[in-house]
């Protein structure tokens, strides 16, 4: 028997959402959804919110968010820092920066007035803290593996497990984009899609930062900031909702780049990104013909990170890096992937760290060194960035021709 109260509410609230919300902020539902995929979306789904900002109780923007943190005292949430960037420029015109409100919404269509705790705009990621009568349920966080070799082989050891806590990222990997909308019934949204290969600027995304990776999901802006998962349901990264220019990637920053982002904020109160002068990816995404050549010089090596670009008078260069050079070791260890070596050299700024390379003129490895520092004001990107510096941007300010990771 149905509650008809509850039915002319619901009937209520589509029609709302037809007539006022649908045609420039509509939701992002796929009747794609699988049964795993589904499996995966309820799992996460009490750690979603939906997330709005406000000034003078005007509505500004919204977006999702991810509960990562949840205890006695605070919940922590972390989203997009696209919102908070938009917000910036509306308000700041307006000149109501100080009345800057931010709520968080749940899947029960409970609201929570939210704190700004960091926000970093090359990583473009924002941390947002909330009180609550208990704790909150918090997302599984899943460790992001890109490793893949170029040497083929019909082994399975890179299928991930269905309840592993790192998944392997290879081409076609299924992952599920994640978002709540931020007006009533507060409904949970899922689009489907699959990890591709490359990186998103090599495909015109307005992101031009190689840290992002990218999918092929399709969300909408109500859905930016949100967690991205596989179908284990574990956040593997956050969605980024932006201009493609007629391509079909979504990207995301993997969780192995914002866990440490906020972890380190968290024990320091303060934001790092490594710098060395240089643009790499992995080896198994260069040119065919590159690999091929350095296949046929050095045919054990099919795993590594692959420089595409020096810049002078920075770390690389003075190391001896040079273009198409490929980073095996790092610190003493095999380096498999551009995350493998990300997750190294975070915790060695300020040192002076050791690398096996491999070249195509050299018949042996080259043994180098090279110092790892912290980017400066001078050195940061703005994509998407808000155009006055402000302390908390750390990263905003990055030269715009240097826009790739490493840098």
């Amino acid at each position: 028997m149905y509650d008809n109260d509850k039915m002319e509410t619901a009937v209520a609230q589509s029609r709302y959402y037809y007539e006022n919300l649908a045609s420039e902020r509509p939701k992002f539902d796929d009747v794609r959804l699988n049964i795993y995929s589904k499996r995966a979306a309820l799992k996460v789904a009490p750690s979603v919110l939906a997330i709005g900002y406000y000034s003078d109780e005007e509505e500004i923007i919204h977006g999702s968010g991810t509960i990562i943190e949840s205890n006695d005292i605070m919940s922590i949430v972390l989203s997009s820092a696209n919102l908070r960037r938009h917000c910036s420029e509306v308000v700041t015109k307006k000149r109501l920066i100080n009345d800057l409100k931010v709520i968080v919404y749940s899947w029960d269509g409970k609201s929570y007035e939210g704190k700004l705790l960091a926000y970093n705009c090359y990583y473009n990621l924002v941390a947002i803290s909330f009180h609550s009568e208990s704790p909150l349920l918090t997302a599984t966080l899943a460790h992001v593996d890109d490793s893949m070799s170029l040497q083929f082989s019909t082994s399975s050891s890179e299928l991930l497990s269905s309840y592993s806590r790192s998944c392997n990222l290879t081409p076609g990997y299924k992952v599920v984009a994640m978002g709540r909308y931020f007006y009533m019934p507060f409904d949970l949204m899922a689009a489907p899609g699959a990890y591709c290969i490359g990186r998103c600027e090599r495909n015109y995304c307005k992101y031009k930062c190689t840290e992002l990776f990218k999918t092929n999901c399709r969300i909408t802006k109500c859905g930016d900031g949100g967690p991205l998962i596989n179908h284990s349901g574990e956040i593997i990264g956050f969605a980024y909702e932006g201009d493609y220019y007629g391509f079909s990637s979504l990207p995301f920053m993997p969780i192995n780049i914002a866990y440490k982002w906020w972890e380190y904020y968290k024990k320091y109160g303060k934001y790092r990104r490594p710098f060395m002068g240089m643009k790499a990816a992995n080896l198994y995404a260069t040119d065919l013909d590159i690999a091929e050549r350095l296949i046929r010089k050095f045919p054990s090596i099919c795993e590594g990170i692959i420089i595409e670009k020096v810049m002078k008078g920075f770390s690389a260069e003075m190391a001896g890096l040079r273009v198409n050079d490929v980073i095996i070791e790092c610190c003493g260890k095999t380096i498999h992937s551009f995350l493998e070596f990300f997750e190294i050299i975070w915790d060695k700024v300020g040192d002076l760290i050791e690398l096996t390379v491999v070249r195509q003129n050299n018949a042996e490895p080259v043994h180098l060194k090279m110092l790892i520092v912290d980017a400066t004001p001078d050195r940061f990107n703005r994509w998407p960035c808000d155009s006055d510096y402000n302390d908390n941007y750390y990263g905003d300010y990055y030269d715009n021709y240097n826009s790739q990771g490493f840098d």
